[in-house]
């Protein structure tokens, strides 16, 4: 099993409470105290498609969830998956805020928890709106013009932020995901494979303290439903490490002691939303149909047809047949160096059989194919080497048909 993230030192719990709080002084205390968006058809009607439709989609949906209220603009930036990740992660990037828009690029598209690594970025975008007064005067949203996302100033936020506006269940069960699945067959099994994938900018020991955290000034005792087993597992022991802290954690964030309870939710995740708000959650417009629901072809990744050899299967031929020859003709001494040497013929024989790979996924490829007939790769050329193909891709550069 990967190791999990450290837990929070006392600094790093202090830094985190403290940026919990400047956000709470500029946002308010309802979307802290408000039950956490829990993923699901209640919350996301829509059903996912892992299209720039589907994409879009669930962007807007989450920007909804926390009153982002701005259409979203999408990049497509794919260029295939990486080939030397088994499950390689989905790839967003928040680029930039803008009067009526935010900016994001799109990476890739993977199997994983596709709505946790976007409420990473939906908090990046409200974190790059409500800086800290301390590193710029603080304005009203709508009238900030374009803001560029700052690395060193909005990705850690973002990720704090996303607890605070309802979406940290989703952001800490992207922070820390497992996978297991079967591996490539290797001629006598398949290997067990463990994934763990990472998303957002803050491990997931610090989003189980928050949410540890909002759970106790909500007087909530049982930590939040959604949670995948080892989150939950470190959220349960953050709020029974912080029982009876309630009315000083209130304080610390600048909540009133009254402030604890709220009225019961409108809709899943939205308690702190208006009547016309609630309504508008029907009425959120859907991607073009055609956009949505056609096939969105996945760009192919960049390959080429590696020129490997038979050696390994002529030596394990050789040996055997040597091993045969020996048991009918030979003496118990001359055993031995018959199996041997004809091992040793059969490797040399088969590195003369030349066998082209795709250099994506290593199957086997006719000769000349411009596509890998397994994994789909764009064949670009022949290179004698596995290790010679970064420095093909920088002589040939970006295929003219990437996206």
């Amino acid at each position: 099993m990967a190791e999990q993230p450290d837990q929070p030192d006392a600094d790093a719990r202090e830094h985190l409470l403290a940026v919990l709080s400047d956000l709470v002084a500029q946002g308010g205390p309802a979307p802290i105290l408000a039950p956490p968006v829990v993923f699901g058809s209640a919350a996301f009607p829509e059903p996912w498609r892992p299209t720039l439709g589907g994409v879009r989609l669930l962007l807007a949906r989450l920007a909804w969830h926390v009153g982002l209220d701005r259409v979203i603009t999408l990049t497509d930036a794919r260029m295939g998956a990486p080939p030397t990740e088994r499950r390689p992660p989905t790839q967003l990037d928040t680029i930039e805020v803008r009067r009526k828009d935010v900016a994001f690029t799109l990476g890739f598209i993977g199997t994983d928890d596709v709505a946790g690594t976007f409420a990473h970025e939906i908090g990046v975008a409200y974190a790059a709106l409500h800086r800290p007064a301390g590193a710029e005067p603080y304005r009203e949203p709508a009238e900030i013009g374009d803001v560029l996302v700052d690395p060193d100033r909005d990705l850690e936020r973002g990720s704090i932020a996303a607890v605070y506006l309802g979406l940290g269940v989703l952001a800490a069960n992207g922070a820390f995901q497992q996978y297991t699945a079967a591996g490539r067959f290797n001629g006598g099994y398949s290997p067990l494979e463990y994934d763990v994938l990472r998303a957002g900018y803050l491990p997931m020991s610090g989003l189980a303290y928050l949410l540890a955290v909002q759970a106790v000034v909500r007087d909530q005792a049982a930590p939040p439903p959604g949670l995948s087993p080892p989150q939950r597992d470190e959220v349960v022991a953050w709020v029974a490490a912080l029982r009876g802290q309630g009315d000083a954690l209130r304080r610390r964030l600048g909540l009133d002691a009254g402030t604890a309870h709220v009225a019961a939710p409108l809709a899943p995740g939205v308690a702190w939303r208006t009547a016309a708000q609630q309504t508008a959650l029907v009425r959120l417009p859907a991607p073009v149909e055609a956009e949505a629901d056609a096939p969105d072809p996945t760009p192919r990744s960049i390959a080429f047809r590696w020129r490997s050899h038979r050696g390994g299967v002529g030596f394990l031929a050789g040996a055997v047949l040597g091993v045969g020859v020996a048991t009918l003709v030979a003496s118990r001494s001359a055993g031995p160096l018959i199996a041997i040497g004809c091992a040793g013929a059969g490797h040399v024989v088969g590195r003369k059989k030349i066998v082209p790979r795709c250099t994506a996924c290593a199957s086997v490829v006719p000769a000349g194919a411009p596509v890998c007939p397994s994994c789909g790769a764009t064949l670009r050329g022949d290179i004698a080497r596995l290790s010679d193909r970064l420095e093909a891709e920088e002589t040939l550069g970006p295929p003219s048909d990437s996206v």
